[in-house]
């Protein structure tokens, strides 16, 4: 053999599966041989590193470190959540934008979506006790919802204190439906491809 061996030989020769012609390079060459015998070494010390557990329940540290990540967040956003609760009151306050009296109709469409919702608050707070692990996307996908939640509780706040029900309270609210059921999907769906 005109050159020294390469790893792969060398690894292949180690296994048992070498060619003879290599076997014979390693037979003839100090180089070649030290080699495999680092190899040798590095398994021997790869085998005898302890083997590591990974903890069971890791959620409640995740869980903690995405409060202060989204705190910190929200800490830096709070002057762009400011102004769209400013923008909001604004347009509240533009004529022809709100009506002229609180609308039954409208009143009573926000009474429900505002029970369902609670419901579906209930719900997600007893699949979120359940503490699922979920990945990195899923998880990403929570956050993403949970901070378009706040932002339009922000808004729903504003525009409750700005006077009576309007069409644009009732909107604020059935978005805030949708938000909230697609948080629970999220929550549930990974629970469907555990096991697979």
């Amino acid at each position: 053999m005109l050159r020294h061996c390469t790893i792969a030989e060398l690894l292949d020769l180690r296994g048992g599966e070498g060619s003879a012609a290599v076997r014979t390079h390693v037979d003839e060459c100090d180089a070649c041989r030290a080699e495999l015998d680092r190899l040798h070494q590095r398994v021997a010390a790869l085998k005898a590193l302890p083997s590591l557990t990974p903890p069971r329940d890791r959620w409640p540290v995740v869980r903690d470190a995405l409060t202060r990540s989204r705190r910190r967040r929200w800490q830096r956003a709070g002057g762009a959540a400011l102004a769209a609760a400013a923008a909001l009151a604004l347009m509240v306050g533009i004529p022809g934008v709100r009506g002229a009296g609180p609308d039954i109709a409208i009143a009573q469409e926000v009474d429900e979506l505002k029970r369902e919702s609670h419901q579906l608050e209930q719900v997600l707070h007893e699949v979120e006790q359940e503490r699922r692990v979920v990945n990195g996307m899923v998880l990403t996908v929570i956050v993403d919802l949970e901070d378009r939640i706040a932002v339009i509780d922000a808004g729903i706040a504003t525009v409750q204190t700005a006077g009576p029900v309007t069409a644009q309270l009732r909107d604020l609210w059935e978005e805030r439906v949708i938000l909230v059921n697609q948080l629970v999907a999220t929550h549930v769906q990974p629970a469907a491809y555990a096991g697979h």
